[in-house]
């Protein structure tokens, strides 16, 4: 029994040795798995860095449209109404008057409709200008606005799920898109002056 120990023993040895050989082998291969998975899921976030940078962008420039160039055309229009109603109430006060007699006190009081009436008058004219001229570009800026944001989000998109970084970076530059960089935050108003 005691012979047979260490020739035992000895006999475990290659076995132990090749399992700790498969072992490294194993955890080798394992390290280069995590290694690739690790690289694997560093590009996935910063391509996704990039991708929801580019979701921002054409969140923000959609939100610009429905919310500023949208809502200042609303405003002129809504602007455009009122004045339209002042207009028609001096015209029909003028109308009003010319019909009525025309005596010493009734003389001033039309010519103060008058000159009231083309003051509305004009305001008015210069209000329907404004609105056509706005209605105008805001169906070329929308049209142009949202065409270009689209192909950036499909363009976007498809550069994502098909793992083209470049693409994807390359698409960032097309729109001139620049992405803030992580733990940077941007300069107050008082340092940039």
């Amino acid at each position: 029994m005691a012979q047979e120990s260490p020739k035992n023993s000895a006999a475990e040895i290659p076995v132990t040795s090749n399992g700790e050989v498969d072992d490294s082998r194993e955890h080798s291969f394992n390290r280069e798995e995590f290694g690739y998975n690790a690289d694997t899921q560093k590009l996935l976030a910063k391509n996704g860095e990039t991708l929801l940078g580019a979701i921002n962008f054409f969140i923000a420039s959609v939100n610009t449209l429905v919310n500023k160039t949208i809502e200042d055309t609303l405003m002129t229009v809504k602007q455009y109404e009122s004045a339209r109603i002042e207009y028609d109430a001096y015209r029909t006060d003028l109308e009003e008057l010319n019909l009525g007699p025309r005596d010493a006190n009734t003389l001033p009081k039309i010519e103060q409709s008058q000159h009231l009436f083309q003051a509305h008058k004009e305001k008015y004219d210069k209000m329907r200008n404004d609105v056509s001229v706005k209605l105008k570009f805001l169906e070329e800026n929308k049209v142009k606005v949202l065409h270009n944001q689209l192909v950036l989000f499909h363009n976007a998109i498809a550069a994502y799920f098909a793992g083209n970084q470049k693409q994807l970076e390359q698409t960032l530059k097309q729109f001139h898109i620049k992405l803030k960089t992580p733990g940077v935050d941007a300069p107050s108003w008082l340092e940039e002056q």
